[in-house]
């Protein structure tokens, strides 16, 4: 009983820490040679955490606060999720770039976790090496065994210990932790959750967006108003509107989940 007592304790004071990650993420937009470079955080608030892009974490905290989005990416953001660390539950959030509905997708996929023998220091910690397989891609984390928290970029956890880089062998991603902060506030801003839809849902959408990317606009009647550089109202062109996304659809095709790409026809 009083070692039951312990492990409750323990778990009350690691599960009401709010703490957010901060990773610096290197990651191939296409599969040439072009690398980005972009902050994402991961906030643990309780049993649950969110990972998203700092763009990202700043539309949802303008959401929680007025009420409405900013403008946002005209292609679909592959790497948003959130988790619920006591129940396992993961989720891929989606927002559609026309209407900014919001979708998510539960990541049921069981991370089958090879601990490895390898170790080394990234920064002040003695960190361990593990391998494991999700989205058609192959990965190698390095984690901190010492840190309580079993959490890790995008949908990766499981580990004893948090995960301080990760990154997939064929170099397209590459996470790696660079600052932590502690908040006695809650910080999460605006979750996220939207309607649950599967991967064929979620390629469909894709697919029928990069065939029409103002089909929802068109239908719901919205009227499109765009200036030239000294704000002077112009006509609107679909088609060439449709050809710009349509070429970064396709120049900017290499997500996560490799294994459920959407081969976009030119």
């Amino acid at each position: 009983m009083k070692h039951l007592f312990i492990f409750i304790f323990i778990s009350n004071i690691i599960f009401a820490q709010n703490i957010t990650f901060i990773y610096d993420v290197k990651y191939k937009p296409n599969s040439g040679k072009e690398i980005k470079t972009e902050y994402y955080y991961l906030d643990v608030l309780g049993s649950q955490s969110v990972f998203r892009s700092e763009s990202a974490r700043n539309a949802d905290s303008l959401m929680q606060k007025n009420g409405f989005w900013q403008s946002r990416k005209p292609t679909f953001d592959h790497i948003y999720s959130f988790k619920n660390l006591i129940s396992n539950k993961v989720y891929k959030s989606v927002t559609h770039p026309a209407m900014y509905d919001l979708y998510r997708i539960n990541i049921d996929d069981k991370l089958e976790w090879h601990i490895l023998p390898e170790k080394k220091k990234i920064g002040d910690m003695e960190c361990q090496k593990a391998s494991v397989q999700y989205g058609g891609r192959n990965w190698i984390a390095w984690f901190d065994p010492k840190n309580p928290i079993q959490d890790g970029p995008y949908v990766f956890y499981g580990l004893p210990g948090l995960i301080l880089k990760l990154n997939d062998d064929q170099g397209d991603f590459d996470f790696n932790l660079i600052s932590i902060k502690r908040s006695d506030k809650n910080n999460m801003f605006y979750v996220r959750k939207g309607k649950e839809i599967n991967w064929d849902t979620y390629k469909k959408l894709q697919s029928d967006y990069y065939n029409d990317p103002f089909a929802e606009i068109k239908a719901h009647g919205i009227k499109t108003k765009t200036g030239d550089a000294n704000g002077n109202p112009v006509s609107v062109s679909w088609k060439e509107m449709t050809e710009s996304i349509q070429k970064q659809l396709v120049d900017k095709n290499n997500p996560i989940e490799i294994d459920k790409k959407v081969e976009f026809k030119k």
